[in-house]
């Protein structure tokens, strides 16, 4: 069989947030085909429990911590040398060393990289090697500095020039860059047009997320809602120490909230995710606002919700939330920034602004709740969002066009 390094920036297990979503299918994909060598950093304490499980599935394995606030602090000597404060927060002589063994052990293995700032321990080796963008990172942070001002707005900015001449490099290097979707890389090559730094070769492609549907399957989740009988509940999933979805719930907290309960006071709003920061918390502060933290499973408060909504205006790629909510048979109301790269899915109601954000909502509740039979909440009628899902974003429809692009580069 042959042999893969897959390199990610967070281990890919378990598959309880949006980076690792992909990561995991992918290792499940490549443990098919491969020896899979994977290297990856832990940042959360929590994930350390998971290196017994991977371990034997694989061929080789070398997890290394990450101490976030720690490893921040270190980044910084990225400002005297002008390298994005991304690869120097990621820059490990461990990790360097574990690779560069595995490399000497077979020469021949194939690499496969997982967000751009893993090309680092891979160098420009005459092997094959694949990375997978997902998304343009770089651009995150143009976003984060038009939402700042001062010091801030400078730094981020600063990490988008950056990490964007990087990007380049490395596509411009790589047998193979992939990104989520076409339209996000249909983005990255308009870019290197309009500002060339690096030869892009012509190998830029996508391959989209897909959602495990017979986990996100409502038929197999319990009928026991996590709500009360008399609540109309919507919900937002997602890790809450990430900044773009800080910033998307503290906005529909404030700006969207007010006009909903102003005509729906039986409405709550679930914030769903692990580790809220303490902005987050205070959220709860306000009228109908629950924050519950960490959650054993997810899917409950999917299925028992009149509905999900994705209120960000940061973002890049495939929102998996969305997609898990769907797959629910859910009515998801989103921003633009949502449905990037998903499309007019069925069930979805589509809305920038706070006016717009909270006539839908108000709207979906009310047609939810004719659908719902008051005390089982179970929906009288099947929504379609579900099997427009089925159609658009199977995993394994992704794991085929994974396998022919990359025959298709190599050859």
């Amino acid at each position: 069989m042959e042999k893969i390094l897959y390199l990610c920036h967070r281990i890919p297990y378990p598959p309880n947030k949006g980076d690792k979503i992909r990561s995991y299918h992918w290792l499940q994909y490549l443990k098919q085909r491969y020896d899979v060598y994977l290297g990856a950093f832990i940042d959360d304490p929590e994930d350390w429990q998971y290196q017994a499980v991977l371990q034997p599935q694989l061929a080789g394995c070398h997890l290394v911590a990450r101490h976030p606030l720690w490893h921040k602090m270190a980044s910084l000597r990225a400002l005297m040398d002008r390298r994005p404060l991304s690869l120097a927060y990621y820059q490990s002589k461990q990790m360097q060393s574990w690779v560069e063994a595995v490399i000497r052990e077979h020469p021949d293995i194939k690499v496969l990289t997982f967000s751009s700032v893993m090309a680092q321990f891979v160098g420009q080796e005459d092997r094959f090697r694949v990375m997978d963008f997902v998304d343009i990172d770089s651009d995150k942070w143009q976003q984060y500095a038009d939402k700042k001002k001062g010091l801030m707005a400078w730094l981020y900015r600063r990490e988008y020039n950056t990490l964007a001449k990087y990007e380049s490099h490395v596509a411009s290097t790589f047998n193979l860059s992939l990104f989520v979707s076409q339209s996000e890389a249909d983005d990255f090559q308009q870019r290197q047009k309009v500002t060339p730094t690096t030869q892009i070769n012509d190998n830029i492609s996508w391959v989209q997320n897909g959602v495990d549907l017979d986990y996100f399957d409502p038929s197999v989740v319990s009928d026991v809602s996590p709500y009360a009988d008399n609540e109309q509940a919507l919900v937002f999933t997602g890790a809450m120490d990430y900044w773009a979805n800080i910033e998307g719930v503290t906005w529909f907290v404030q700006q969207v909230w007010p006009r909903i309960v102003a005509q729906k006071p039986k409405a709550t709003f679930y914030i769903v995710g692990s580790n809220p920061t303490k902005a987050v918390k205070k959220l709860a502060n306000q009228p109908g606002v629950i924050v519950t933290g960490r959650v054993d499973d997810v899917r409950p408060y999917l299925k028992h919700a009149y509905l999900a909504v994705a209120p960000l205006r940061i973002s890049r790629g495939i929102q998996n939330k969305v997609l898990e909510a769907l797959a629910m048979n859910k009515v998801v109301v989103g921003s633009r920034h949502a449905f990037v790269g998903i499309g007019n899915a069925s069930g979805s109601r589509m809305a920038d602004t706070k006016q717009d954000f909270a006539r839908h909502c108000v709207a979906a509740l009310s047609q939810v709740a004719q659908l719902y039979d008051g005390h089982t909440h179970t929906a009288a009628v099947e929504s379609l969002a579900r099997h427009w899902v089925q159609q658009h974003f199977s995993w394994q429809n992704s794991f085929n066009r994974l396998e022919h692009l990359m025959g298709q580069a190599k050859g």
